[in-house]
């Protein structure tokens, strides 16, 4: 009987040599076209996480995130949840519209 870890490795091996078939597929054009799109999005992605952090130390008076929600009661954290959620929509965005750029250059 396979353990759960031997089960997962072969997962794994079969996405990977899936991805691999893929790659080959595509020109070495469209190979820089995707590389320079995932580097654009992780630009955007990791410009919104830093802008994320400094809204949050402005909410929280310059204390670190962790430790203001163990100060702060429930009831006051609904900014704090507001920018959270706004936060996650946006990253969840910018991937979504990475992901269907990418695969417009798949397909030509």
């Amino acid at each position: 009987m396979k353990s759960a870890l031997e089960i997962a490795m072969e997962k794994t091996s079969a996405i990977g040599e899936k991805a691999r078939k893929e790659l080959e597929k595509l020109s070495p054009e469209q190979r820089g076209e995707i590389e320079e799109t995932k580097k654009v999005y992780e630009g955007k992605i990791a410009e919104r996480e830093i802008l994320f952090q400094q809204e949050m130390l402005k909410l929280t008076g310059g204390v670190p995130l962790e430790m203001a929600l163990l100060q702060i009661p429930p009831e006051a954290r609904a900014p704090i949840d507001d920018a959270r959620q706004k936060h996650i929509a946006q990253r969840e965005a910018l991937e979504e519209e990475r992901d269907r750029k990418i695969e417009e250059i798949r397909k030509g």
